[in-house]
């Protein structure tokens, strides 16, 4: 289930970091600020990153209208469709591509919830992520962390890699809620 995020700088604050440890893959902190500073909501951001992403990674994800299509590998299609309903938008935007795991990371909204998934191409699995993933110098394991005061996990989590299987370790946390940041 997607979490309540706060919509405030983490995303220059987080890119920054991410950044550091991620692929050439992910989006400069310089861009992605210059990128989404008129967004006027985290799905329109997403799909100003998508737009960029989907550039280089048209070999194995493409947009048609509503519609995300991730081809699988060796074969196969998931479908991931954007909705509107009577409690609002869900979404899905492409946000990076961990390449030495073959894993698309989408960026995901639901109503005023957002979150990120990480969709394996082997095998199809889908991994919900309470924020932006981390890839390890190594490329293993994926760290995420989220603080929020209102329904975050309070956590820094691990998630071991092992073939096509990404699994949540034992977190640590702070006893009391913090401010906003994932």
């Amino acid at each position: 289930m997607s979490r309540v995020r706060c919509w405030r700088p983490w995303w220059a604050l987080g890119a920054l970091f991410v950044s550091a440890l991620a692929f050439a893959a992910s989006i400069a902190p310089a861009e992605l600020a210059v990128l989404c500073a008129n967004a006027e909501d985290q799905a329109q951001c997403g799909r100003l990153v998508e737009a960029r992403q989907l550039r280089r990674l048209s070999r194995i994800v493409e947009r048609d209208g509503d519609e995300l299509r991730v081809s699988l590998a060796p074969f196969g299609l998931t479908v991931f469709r954007d909705t509107i309903n009577i409690t609002g938008a869900k979404s899905y935007a492409v946000w990076d591509y961990l390449e030495s795991l073959d894993t698309l990371v989408l960026f995901t909204t639901d109503g005023d919830r957002s979150g990120f998934l990480l969709v394996q191409r082997h095998g199809g699995e889908e991994y919900r992520v309470p924020s932006q993933p981390i890839l390890a110098p190594d490329a293993r394991p994926v760290v995420t962390a989220d603080f929020c005061a209102k329904d975050g996990d309070n956590q820094v989590a691990v998630w071991p890699i092992e073939p096509n299987v990404l699994r949540n370790e034992p977190t640590r946390g702070p006893a009391a809620a913090r401010a906003c940041v994932s």
